[in-house]
């Protein structure tokens, strides 16, 4: 039989405070768990669950004393090795609460011009076979890679953008940093992506830069390879072949558009991408 006084004694407790405190906890719950959703942080939580729910139940069923010690101490040492494992996820969650808004992006004809730009000078240079490399700074500040590159301050246009990359120049090698209608800085060095797909190990540093600095920021890649001339775009941590010029438009346009900005997580970015 149920103890209903017992109940009755618990549900005497309960007050506003309590119901803050279920909230609270709910919401930091469902936070994480949609922050970690898609990525591999998802499978490593489900196995560390897996294993502490597997000893916490042989501990109880033959009375492990030793096992149930280091479980009821271990609340701290898991809390320190949570924050190691998921620690890019980690950062961009508290990159994502420290974002003001899109600053310079707000106005829209700053994005035609850097989309036009983009665009014609990516077509250029994949007809050409020059490869190149054009990072576009969101809501993440980009400032620490644009410390290591050498500033431009200049206005966007196709011949500058295609120009930086003409074989054999001096900053054709690395990345180009774009903020608002300008570049800001050119020969930027950018981190590589932890772990790529099967399918696109094969790739070269320009691709996996491409695809290392959307894994840690919002910002979008935009990069042209120089073997196949063909054009992709990296977002969130994923590489998108772009088929054409016209689709690469769309997509840019669609991205830097003012009226979508906080419409959409970053799995609909991806998934925007890729149609």
């Amino acid at each position: 039989m149920p103890d209903f006084d017992h109940l009755r004694d618990i549900l005497e407790q309960f007050e506003p405070s309590s119901a803050v405190d279920v909230l609270l906890i709910a919401v930091a719950i469902f936070s994480t768990l949609r922050l970690l959703s898609g990525t591999r942080a998802m499978t490593q939580l489900r196995g560390a669950l897996g294993i502490i729910l597997v000893v916490v139940v042989l501990g109880r069923i033959f009375d492990l004393t030793v096992v149930n010690f280091i479980v009821e101490h271990s609340l701290t040492a898991a809390l320190v090795a949570a924050a190691v494992i998921f620690q890019p996820e980690l950062r961009r969650a508290l990159d994502r609460l420290g974002r003001t808004g899109l600053g310079g992006w707000a106005k829209g004809g700053a994005n035609r011009a850097v989309v036009d730009a983009l665009v014609t000078a990516a077509g250029r240079m994949s007809r050409e076979h020059h490869g190149g490399l054009f990072v576009i700074e969101r809501g993440t500040g980009l400032q620490d890679v644009i410390d290591t590159g050498i500033p431009v301050d200049a206005r966007v246009s196709p011949e500058l953008l295609a120009g930086i990359f003409y074989p054999n120049s001096p900053l054709h090698d690395m990345a180009v940093v774009l903020r608002n209608e300008r570049v800001v800085a050119a020969g930027c060095v950018l981190p590589l992506a932890n772990e790529l797909p099967a399918h696109e190990r094969n790739l070269g540093t320009r691709h996996r830069a491409a695809i290392g600095i959307t894994e840690q920021t919002d910002a979008l890649s935009v990069v042209v390879s120089e073997e196949t001339g063909e054009i992709s775009v990296a977002l969130a941590g994923r590489l998108t072949h772009v088929a054409d010029e016209r689709r690469l438009k769309a997509v840019l346009e669609w991205l830097l558009d003012p009226s979508n900005a906080g419409a959409m997580s970053r799995a609909e970015e991806r998934e925007r991408v890729a149609v």
